[in-house]
């Protein structure tokens, strides 16, 4: 999804609860706008939402959009200084229009390594802990960006998630490892408390079953086996299955691991899930109205066991298709010409918004 980096986070892959709730616009006498429920999320490959489709997505009760925040469309070289501008105009959008920002921090540069899914260890660890401290130092809760912007409804990044199914080697190269991924926790985890006290870390979202990786069982435990379990504050899933019901139960497979290592108080996200309205392989494709179908039910399934799995935030991938014919292209509430499918107006209908 960064620009220069990862152009999509492909799957193969109210308040919220307790413990991963709070932010909102500043203090008194600050401008505000009504904020949506953040249970309600969508995903957004690139390119990132405009003004207009902000405002859409505002008035269809969007609460939470989850982006991809980039080193390498931040900074083009080792000594190049940080250039936010490909983000501002998101982050200031979402603010204007009472939309959080969920940054997932995802992708190494072509500069530190051959390929985006190489995770940024070794030498290069330290380029990356600056670069994630720089960008809550900009659009974290005491962040420069709305220290210069006194006018804008304040709605800072609270909620930031390393990387993207750790667990799969899609996404984790050459090949998944528990220990290196909790190397990159605790870097992380310095450069974002140290900058932000109150700022909320997510776990990469993890694939239940991924193809030639490590069970989201397996790679939770380990991480918990290992003393992780201090450096995160919740976790995230990405349940995609068959159909809502079976995506639901994979929600609950990570609660039960969670409950064995005494970490059942923390929030789970689900930072992705969808179907498909068309393309291929066939598994997870079911046409338009069944996709619309698909999303009433697992946000409406998802939203009565808010309570019991304390579910944080459920975010749809994704809000626009893209080219090519993989069903994971096709998952989009809008197609690649920007007209609204049935599940755009599904997703109005369980968010209490407007389509």
């Amino acid at each position: 999804m960064g620009r220069g980096a990862a152009l999509a986070l492909p799957a193969l892959a109210a308040l919220l609860l307790a413990g991963c709730g709070g932010g909102g616009n500043g203090g008194s006498g600050e401008p505000s706008v009504q904020a949506h429920d953040p249970f309600y999320g969508v995903i957004s490959a690139e390119p990132l939402p405009g003004e207009a489709q902000l405002a859409r997505l505002s008035e269809a009760g969007v609460g939470t959009l989850r982006i991809n925040l980039a080193w390498g469309s931040v900074q083009s070289g080792p000594d190049a200084p940080y250039d936010w501008s490909h983000y501002d105009p998101v982050v200031r959008g979402a603010a204007e229009n009472g939309i959080r920002v969920l940054a997932t921090v995802y992708s190494t540069p072509s500069w530190v390594a051959s390929t985006p899914e190489i995770p940024p260890l070794g030498r290069s660890l330290e380029g990356f802990q600056a670069f994630a401290r720089a960008a809550v130092q900009r659009y974290g809760a005491d962040g420069t960006f709305w220290a210069d912007r006194p006018g804008l409804p304040k709605e800072p990044i609270s909620d930031w998630q390393l990387w993207n199914e750790p667990n799969s080697p899609l996404f984790w190269k050459p090949a998944p490892d528990a220990g290196q991924y909790l190397a990159l926790l605790h870097a992380f985890n310095i450069a974002v408390k140290g900058a932000d006290g109150q700022a909320r870390i997510l776990l990469g979202g993890l694939f239940p079953t991924p193809r030639g990786g490590i069970s989201l069982d397996d790679f939770l435990a380990s991480l918990y086996a290992h003393g992780g379990g201090q450096l995160f504050d919740a976790v995230a899933v990405h349940p995609y299955a068959r159909t809502p019901g079976d995506a639901l139960d994979r929600v609950t497979q990570a609660r039960e691991v969670m409950r064995r290592h005494g970490d059942a108080a923390k929030p789970i996200w689900i930072t992705e899930v969808g179907w498909a309205s068309r393309g291929t392989p066939p598994g997870l494709v079911v046409g338009p109205a069944g996709q619309a179908d698909y999303l009433h039910r697992v946000f409406e399934l998802a939203a009565a066991d808010r309570d019991p799995l304390r579910i944080a935030g459920v975010i749809w991938y994704s809000l626009n298709d893209t080219p090519g014919p993989l069903w994971v292209g096709h998952c989009g509430l809008f197609t690649v010409a920007g007209e609204a499918k049935p599940a755009w107006d599904a997703f109005a209908t369980v968010s209490g918004g407007r389509a």
